[in-house]
């Protein structure tokens, strides 16, 4: 090639295109670039006439971009491109390293993130629909074990028929049933505890003498556990132990149904009133046991999540737990600052206080060990304030006052992106349901 302001003709995919030879030099080590080197000496394109014209089997389109990246030193692609087929188009040419501009990288990057949204709630849907298949009955099982997926959709899906809403009805009244024991049990103990026993931090002005005396007397009294109520709440214990056997025996999935924390609680809501048919009356001799019992029982509470199964399950829901799931690196990271910031304002807290103290007219502290300050930084990054700990020195106000801000900032740090995702997630989800066939999910 002589003169830089002759042409040249690229024939890419069918599309002639004519430029300057001045304008594909711009950027050396392309393979346009190299179109316009000189031939080596002695060979055969060095003897003849040069050569003026190419022909490339690419992408006419995108090369249309590459070319005007030549001429304008901005790189912009079309619309509906790829991502990877337009790396790969500017790789063959040597452009690897070209930057997007800034319009089209916006472009490209929020259709991927849209790619990546769809794949990840994709994934998530195709989960959930392996497990509903994994329900139907294998061929060549044969009637033997042909009941179980029955079962499981029976107990497991409230909403694939009248029987299963009804027994889950009944479920639902068996654990209505056990939290009014459990909090009729409640009434008797804390009855009884208040009378006959002092509370922690109220005992000051008792002698050693008088406690002596008191617990002696607290040994030999007993609460009287009403006996219906105990019948009660075995009959509730057998129901729910009948419907957790029914559910291990025809889960697909034994591991994972252990695993479960509902399945969990349901089967340590068994232990408190066995323990008490086995011990009987020393039961009521021990209040530490009967307090653990009382603290298991409160898993009566996690039964009434099985309310939802009335429910179908709502697209909403669906992608909110798509959300925290997808998102625990941000969660891992948001409890890493929370920690940082309660030991920094716990120990910072402390330190105030006792320089404090050491100031003429100040009072006495009214914390016994860096836990209690690490308690009140708790309280106060979470705007609590309950009021139990609080700082007299100036040193400790001014830190009280730098956490409760800070608390406040970092609680709004998580929000925003959780919030960002679910909005992204649930466009993806809507977008998704318009395209899937009725009928398959």
């Amino acid at each position: 090639m002589e003169g830089l302001d002759d042409k040249l003709i690229l024939n890419v995919g069918g599309m002639r295109h004519e430029t300057y030879i001045s304008t594909v030099r711009a950027f050396p080590g392309t393979r346009l670039y190299k179109l316009t080197e000189p031939p080596p000496p002695g060979s055969p394109a060095a003897q003849g006439p040069p050569v003026r014209e190419f022909f490339f089997d690419r992408n006419p389109e995108l090369f249309s971009y590459v070319l005007g990246y030549y001429r304008t030193r901005q790189l912009h692609c079309p619309n509906d491109v790829c991502r990877d087929v337009l790396e790969e188009e500017l790789a063959y040419w040597g452009l690897a390293e070209a930057p997007l501009a800034p319009c089209c990288w916006l472009k490209l990057s929020g259709r991927e993130t849209r790619t990546q949204d769809f794949l990840s709630w994709e994934a998530c849907e195709n989960a959930h629909l392996d497990e509903r298949l994994l329900l139907n009955p294998m061929e060549g099982q044969g009637l033997r074990n042909a009941w179980k997926p029955w079962l499981w959709v029976l107990l497991d899906q409230p909403q694939s028929s009248l029987g299963a809403k009804c027994l889950s009805l009944i479920s639902t009244l068996f654990a209505v049933c056990a939290l009014v024991i459990f909090f009729q049990e409640t009434e008797v103990q804390l009855d009884y505890f208040s009378a006959n026993f002092t509370p922690m931090g109220h005992g000051a002005g008792v002698g050693g003498n008088q406690q002596q005396q008191q617990q002696q007397q607290n040994n030999g009294l007993v609460y009287r556990r009403a006996p219906h109520l105990l019948y009660l709440e075995l009959l509730c214990a057998l129901w729910f132990g009948t419907e957790l056997f029914a559910r291990a025996i025809s889960c697909p999935d034994k591991v994972r149904f252990l695993c479960s924390p509902l399945n969990l609680a349901d089967i340590f809501c068994l232990f408190p009133v066995l323990v008490e048919l086995v011990v009987g009356d020393k039961a009521e001799r021990q209040p530490r046991l009967s307090l653990t019992l009382g603290a298991i029982r409160s898993l009566y509470v996690l039964k009434l999540v099985r309310l939802l199964g009335f429910l179908e399950k709502s697209l909403a829901l669906r992608v909110l737990v798509h959300t925290l799931h997808s998102s625990w690196k941000e969660v891992c990271a948001f409890l890493l600052i929370w920690v940082a910031e309660i030991l920094f304002f716990g120990s910072l807290f402390l330190y105030g206080e006792l320089l404090g103290m050491s100031t003429p007219g100040q009072s006495e502290l009214h914390f016994g060990d860096i836990f209690t300050c690490l308690w009140w930084t708790v309280i106060t990054l979470t705007t609590v304030g309950y009021g139990d700990i609080y700082p007299l020195s100036a040193m400790g106000q001014l830190t009280a006052a730098v956490t409760a801000t800070v608390g406040m900032c970092t609680g709004v740090l998580l929000v925003p992106v959780l919030l960002v995702r679910f909005q992204r997630y649930y466009a993806v989800a809507l977008a998704r349901q318009k395209l899937r066939p009725s009928g398959i999910l």
